[in-house]
């Protein structure tokens, strides 16, 4: 027995969960759910009480408490996803959380960040391939990689997708700083961001400015809502790099 199942479910808890399995059994479909599929009803059962009672759910923990390995716990969180999907669980949020513990690569422009979860990642890569963007994909299944261009379009993407127009300060700090840039890249990436073409340019500056220049434009970019979140997340892992 898990040693969290006491923990886990109080009195009230088993009635909920029985009632639940005996709605698969007792209304017409007796015998008829694998058991592959029982197994999955369990486990949604033992997750969403780990969910409503706060506890740790990563795929170590779960893997010591039930016995089995954490290539099936995976799995089974994938299964229990698309089978029992939980309510109120919101993808982008949970990613943005993530940032926090990120990597950045200045040397290769890469953002690396590690998400426990799958449902999370798998999530993440839908978003991605539906906007015809791509992450360098790790054997790795935790880790999610990608350009640093692609990531700041990922996080722009999380929240309504409005053009982005400057202020008045803004584009006044930004034009001191193309008169004081030194390389040609780094000036044609400012007049493409001052003439309007701010994609175009931001993609620029993140593939081959230094650290420095990207957070300094970052911070004159009026991002809203949850992207706003999410670069406000990553400009400490910039800074630090």
């Amino acid at each position: 027995m898990s040693w969290r199942y006491e923990e886990l479910f109080e009195a009230d808890d088993k009635v909920k969960c029985f009632n639940e399995i005996a709605e698969q059994f007792y209304h017409g479909n007796f015998g008829k759910m694998s058991k592959a599929d029982f197994e999955v009803l369990l486990f949604h059962l033992y997750i969403e009480q780990c969910l409503e009672k706060k506890l740790p759910f990563d795929d170590y923990t779960l893997s010591r408490d039930l016995g089995i390995t954490q290539s099936r716990i995976r799995t089974l969180k994938i299964k229990k996803e698309l089978q029992y999907p939980h309510d109120g669980f919101e993808w982008k949020e949970a990613f943005v959380a993530y940032i926090p513990n990120a990597y950045y690569d200045s040397t290769k422009h890469l953002v690396k960040v590690h998400i426990p979860d799958v449902s999370v990642l798998m999530e993440l890569r839908n978003h991605i391939e539906t906007h015809g963007w791509y992450d360098e994909y790790q054997l790795n299944p935790k880790l999610f990689q990608c350009k640093t261009d692609v990531f700041i379009k990922l996080c722009r993407s999380l929240d309504q997708e409005e053009d982005l127009v400057l202020s008045d300060e803004s584009k006044e700090a930004l034009r001191k700083l193309q008169r004081e840039a030194k390389g040609e890249k780094e000036q044609n990436a400012l007049e493409r961001i001052l003439s309007g073409s701010v994609e175009d340019g931001l993609k620029e500056i993140a593939i081959s400015a230094s650290k420095e220049l990207l957070m300094f434009i970052l911070g004159q970019l009026p991002f809203g809502g949850i992207a706003a979140s999410a670069i406000q997340a990553f400009m400490p892992i910039l800074e630090k790099s």
